[in-house]
């Protein structure tokens, strides 16, 4: 007997050892950011390491990021970031499927008015034959072209869905465009206007309006940035868009809980390189890692400063973002300003003339896809002046302010920018000087996971496409 309880103090202490083993060997990886791009990957890094990999993610304020809501007089919530995903965003419509999450429909009677700062240039009627026949007046056939511009460029783009299902990775922005089609690194270093008017055939009208009623609303800036970002700037204005039931925000908290990341509420204030492991440092805390990933802008204008300590290479801001604020509204649309939509319809004001005061105007639904009360949206370069409110609404009862950095400032000549920031170091928003976007997000997210699946050499993948050697 006494060989016997011998035997079996053996047996479990062997099992002990592997499991202690097994806990030792797992790959411990830091997500700096709580954001959708974040929390995607960790959801496919645990896609891919199973239970080989422990994953931190470090928030110091919401899950979500960029993807916010603001609760309003009427208890109801509304958004006040990303807002639209596209009906081609894949990934974004996989996380809806998958995590059990439900779709929701934009309005469809919002009417749709292109402002030049004193006039409108184009208001839609409540008749789509109408609609199509005012457009074909204004801009002839080059809706069409346009439209037919955008199609052939979201089927291009298409292609990265296979390349990353197949496991192939890339170091840099440059790349990962390539290898979507071999013409988009050259849509960086053109501008949006002489991509459009010189090489597409566009007319100046178009571009100058339509275009840039897109731009000033979706990116704040306008057709001077480059072909790519407005390309996709162009796709949010038409298709299928939509958002989702309860606030886009839900999709980065499912994916921190079926991630089964460990979420740290607190900033990162510092990042220090031990040569073959990673020490972060909270505001009470530190640890070290073998894998961290920077899931937040590295720009020279951030709010919460990053220090990275022991690198050869420094690693320092990288380009500004452009400060965007979102103002919620409860009020009604200034009749003697806007008389087109005096009969107190649903609205989306476009405005062109980029030396105005707001960008964008829009009647906006709660998260719950009942129609607020009055409830607008405006989007502008720095904070309304109550003058500014009561020049755009009347009757108005509520006003609250979200002063967002929330998206790159798109500049020419385009720098090069990488994924890969130092051995093990990777950064998700490098792909956002491309194009900010939901579903830009999530690729580059899958891209860093499957960067750091292929280095860890736990599973076999196809080799990093990589480029010419980008300096940071």
């Amino acid at each position: 007997m006494f060989r016997s309880y011998v035997s079996k103090l053996v047996v479990a202490a062997i099992i002990l050892s592997q499991v202690a083993y097994s806990q030792q060997d797992n790959v411990k990886i830091a997500i700096i950011g709580g954001g959708i791009g974040g929390t995607s990957c960790a959801y496919y890094l645990n896609e891919m390491f199973e239970e080989e990999a422990d994953i931190h993610i470090y928030e110091g304020s919401e899950i979500g990021g960029r993807l916010a809501t603001a609760t309003m007089g009427d208890k109801k919530e509304y958004e006040t970031g990303g807002s639209i995903i596209h009906e081609r965003n894949r990934y974004m419509s996989d996380f809806v499927r998958d995590l059990g999450l439900e779709r929701r429909s934009l309005p469809p009677d919002a009417r749709l008015g292109l402002y030049n700062g004193k006039t409108f240039y184009f208001v839609e009627s409540d008749y789509s034959f109408m609609n199509i026949i005012k457009m074909l007046w204004r801009y002839g056939f080059d809706t069409i072209r346009l439209q037919s511009f955008v199609e052939k460029m979201l089927d291009k783009f298409d292609r990265i869905y296979d390349l990353q299902k197949e496991g192939h990775t890339f170091e840099n922005v440059h790349d990962l465009l390539a290898a979507m089609d071999p013409t988009f690194p050259n849509y960086l270093n053109v501008t949006v206007h002489d991509a459009f008017v010189n090489d597409e055939g566009l007319s100046e009208s178009i571009v100058n309006e339509l275009v840039q009623a897109s731009l000033r609303c979706n990116y704040g800036q306008t057709i001077n940035v480059h072909e790519f970002v407005g390309s996709v700037s162009m796709a949010g204005m038409s298709g299928k868009l939509w958002n989702v039931h309860e606030g886009n925000r839900r999709v980065p908290e499912r994916l921190l809980v079926e991630s089964k990341a460990k979420l740290i509420e607190d900033y990162v204030t510092s990042v220090v390189n031990n040569q073959t492991k990673y020490t972060l440092s909270t505001t009470t805390a530190s640890d070290t890692y073998d894998y961290v990933v920077i899931a937040t802008p590295l720009s020279q204008n951030q709010r919460i400063p990053l220090q990275f300590n022991n690198f050869t290479v420094p690693i320092a801001g990288l380009g500004e973002y452009h400060r965007t604020v979102s103002t919620l509204v409860v009020g009604t649309l200034k009749k003697s300003k806007f008389p087109e939509f005096a009969d107190g319809s649903s609205a989306i004001i476009l405005n062109t003339n980029d030396d105005d005061f707001f960008n964008s105007i829009g009647n906006i639904q709660a998260i719950d896809g009942q129609m607020g009360h009055n409830v607008w949206k405006v989007f502008s370069k720095k904070p309304l002046t109550d003058n500014e409110i009561e020049e755009l609404f009347e009757n108005h009862t509520e006003v609250k302010v979200v002063d967002w950095l929330a998206y790159p400032r798109y500049v020419l000549p385009y720098q090069a920018r990488s994924f890969t920031l130092a051995p093990r170091l990777y950064h998700i928003n490098a792909i956002e000087w491309a194009a900010s976007a939901m579903e830009m997000s999530c690729i580059g997210a899958k891209n860093v996971a499957l960067l750091i699946r292929q280095n860890s050499g736990k599973i076999e993948v196809p080799p990093a496409t990589k480029g010419p050697h980008m300096e940071l």
